[in-house]
């Protein structure tokens, strides 16, 4: 899974990891580092 515009790429690995990043990223701006792919 790929945020855009920042163009940071994530590792999912079930839909709990999705609401995490839904609710941290996109609702709150903070990037959820555990899950990033570097």
């Amino acid at each position: 899974m790929v945020v855009y515009p920042d163009g940071i790429w994530y590792t999912l690995i079930d839909m709990e990891d999705v609401e995490e990043i839904i609710q941290s990223h996109l609702i709150a701006g903070r990037p959820v580092e555990r899950l990033q792919l570097t």
